[in-house]
């Protein structure tokens, strides 16, 4: 009887092990197959997201240390319209992903790319429109301030979440650094 027992759980595992290595092989399949249809769709969706920050008609990516993207914002001439960087920081649960588009030395829009981990109506609110739009025209690292901003590079934490909210402004902070480096390498 034990004998028997025996033989069914192995044969049962088994069973389960050729089944989890040919969902693993269908799965990576699929996405080796798909890969050039995937970056397409998430550039797309990139581009969607600097549109929104600074319109232009191309946008040219920069060389950066890895880890990090920016691009160039040019119009059809090819003049420069500005420029967008993707910087993170670690908020109150993980890294907060920001897009921060910069133009003659001010922020001139910022879009929340991934906050998913941070607590939910609370860290998350950092998506808002409300809180990102604070940063426009900042012209210096930006301050996290509990209460509301006195000044032009003050912003006001979202509320219970100061934590992400000086997240964001840190990825802010490293955008305007990349971009005064950037600018000081090709003058």
């Amino acid at each position: 009887m034990k004998q028997s027992n025996s033989r069914a759980v192995i044969s049962g595992t088994v069973c389960l092990l050729i089944i989890c290595f040919v969902v693993t092989l269908t799965v990576s399949g699929t996405r080796a197959a798909f890969k050039d249809k995937i970056a397409e769709q998430e550039w797309l969706k990139q581009q969607e997201s600097m549109s929104r920050i600074i319109k232009a008609d191309t946008y040219e990516e920069l060389p950066v240390e890895e880890g990090e993207q920016a691009y160039l914002a040019l119009d059809e001439s090819g003049k420069t319209l500005g420029y967008i960087f993707v910087t993170e920081a670690y908020g109150y649960g993980s890294m907060i992903s920001v897009m921060s588009g910069i133009s003659e030395e001010q922020v001139v829009g910022v879009e929340i790319l991934d906050c998913s981990s941070e607590t939910p109506g609370l860290g998350q609110n950092v998506a808002e429109p409300s809180f990102s739009k604070q940063f426009k025209g900042v012209t210096e690292p930006p301050i996290v301030t509990k209460t509301a901003a006195r000044s032009k590079n003050e912003i006001e934490a979202v509320t219970g979440a100061t934590k992400s909210s000086t997240a964001v402004a840190d990825a802010v902070s490293e955008a305007m650094n990349l971009y005064r480096t950037y600018i000081d390498s090709v003058e």
